[in-house]
């Protein structure tokens, strides 16, 4: 994790300073571990992450997701595209 030094102040980086998270990233919930992108980081580092399953959450720390974590939400996001296509063909009752 990284620290700066100021005037009389130590802290440490927040999960998304640490890992200078860019919006649609595949991370890990290290509290969590819940998997999905980065959609928004707010001015006090808190993490906002979605699913492809649309279930979004805050946390304060993530981790970059693995390659066999990142196949998993590739899966997981074309398992959830072709859900969303049979419902927009399904005939209206």
């Amino acid at each position: 994790m990284t620290t700066w030094d100021a005037p009389g102040i130590v802290r440490s980086g927040t999960g998304a300073e640490a890992l200078d998270v860019a919006l649609g990233t595949m991370v890990v919930d290290t509290v969590t571990g819940g998997m999905g992108r980065v959609r928004t980081v707010d001015a006090n580092g808190m993490i906002s992450v979605e699913h492809p399953n649309g279930h979004t959450w805050r946390t304060c720390a993530v981790r970059a997701a693995s390659s066999v974590e990142r196949l998993n939400l590739l899966a997981a996001d074309a398992a959830q595209a072709i859900r969303a296509h049979r419902q927009a063909d399904a005939p209206a009752p």
